[in-house]
């Protein structure tokens, strides 16, 4: 038994903070992956619940939907990166200099005779700019991005063992859900009521982000997909690779329609280079992602979450932006999630405060 005295007490509280300093120690390469589980578990317990419901066995309803989501965002990645993989290693490197410096000298020499037009001030400043970049090394550009290559197939590999991690994680919220949360429940110094309240806002604010993420994503890879179809190009594979490049903070889908762009260019058809940039920026990025994204969060919100959210969709829409800036690709859910728990915790300090008047 623990003395109830205020010694007692102090020693108690000191001993048990410093083990979970141990613990927060012991487990920091994972706590990112647990949180990542969690808030994953939050937006996709519906569908989980519906599924349980109806075989009734939660070994099996929890692999369905590991099952799912494996399917539905690890294969078709696994599915890019080795055909990135396989047309990357295709690549002559010692043509793509010559394009390169080919390119650089046919936009000097059209910018050159465009200077005659041009007050002097600014010819000198374009012609100084001009020098600048012809000094650039094509060469060691192109080994930096093999290096940058390089870099991005070992994130990948960290992704993957991340991947792994989320899902056994994952797989035991779904299994041990119930009992946890009620264990969570006991803990928790608020009543009952105030601790729903932040699950049910935080929860309902989280599967409103995955699933307009994921119809998001899809919009876009479907557009770019069936776009560069035309022009020969594999449209699942595009599709596939702009839905998740979509989802990369600040670049987005220029990762893809850039090196597309580029290799059209490439080719020599200077009109599908200019065409595809303006479709992905113009189509794509402008009007699907910014315009229709607010859109797709309140439709997703009253049609499919069903839940009286207390957060304007347009903060969500902030909160996911912010989030892939702050945190990366994971930000998507972190950021919504973070936003949520503070909103709803001003929400009940504001009753603790009344309470106290």
């Amino acid at each position: 038994m623990i003395d109830k005295s205020k010694g007692g007490r102090i020693f108690f509280l000191g001993i048990l903070l410093l083990v979970f300093l141990a613990i927060l120690k012991l487990y920091s390469p994972f706590l990112m992956n647990l949180l990542i589980a969690f808030l994953l578990f939050l937006s996709t317990q519906e569908i989980y619940f519906l599924i349980n419901k109806r075989l009734n066995n939660r070994f099996f309803s929890s692999s369905i939907m590991i099952l799912l989501l494996l399917l539905l965002c690890f294969v078709p990645l696994l599915y890019v990166v080795i055909n990135l993989a396989n047309m990357a290693s295709s690549i002559d490197f010692a043509n793509l200099q010559k394009f390169a410096t080919h390119i650089n000298v046919s936009i000097t020499s059209v910018v050159m005779e465009a200077l005659e037009y041009l007050p002097n001030k600014i010819s000198n400043e374009i012609v100084n700019l001009l020098h600048k970049i012809n000094e650039i090394d094509i060469g060691s550009v192109v080994n930096k991005a093999l290096a940058i290559f390089t870099e991005a197939s070992k994130s990948g590999i960290f992704f993957i063992n991340d991947m792994f991690f989320i899902m056994v994680f994952l797989f035991f919220f779904y299994y041990y859900g119930a009992s946890f949360g009620r264990y969570i429940l006991e803990l928790i110094p608020l009543n009952s009521t105030q601790t729903r309240e932040i699950y049910n806002e935080v929860s309902a604010v989280i599967g409103v982000v995955f699933y307009s993420s994921i119809v998001s994503m899809v919009l876009q890879g479907f557009l770019f997909g069936i776009f560069v179809y035309f022009y020969g190009y594999n449209a699942f594979l595009f599709g596939v690779f702009y839905g998740f490049a979509s989802l990369v903070p600040v670049v987005g889908g220029t990762l893809v329609w850039l090196p597309v762009a580029l290799y059209e260019l490439y080719l020599g058809n200077l009109s599908n280079a200019i065409i595809v940039s303006l479709y992905s920026i113009v189509v794509i990025a402008t009007l699907a992602d910014n315009g229709l994204k607010p859109i797709i969060i309140a439709f997703i919100n009253r049609v499919l979450i069903k839940a009286e959210l207390k957060i304007n969709e347009m903060l969500i829409f902030f909160a996911i932006i912010a989030g892939l800036t702050s945190f990366g690709f994971w930000g998507i859910v972190l950021g919504p999630a973070i936003t949520a728990l503070f909103i709803a915790l001003l929400r009940i300090y504001k009753s603790f405060d009344r309470d106290l008047l």
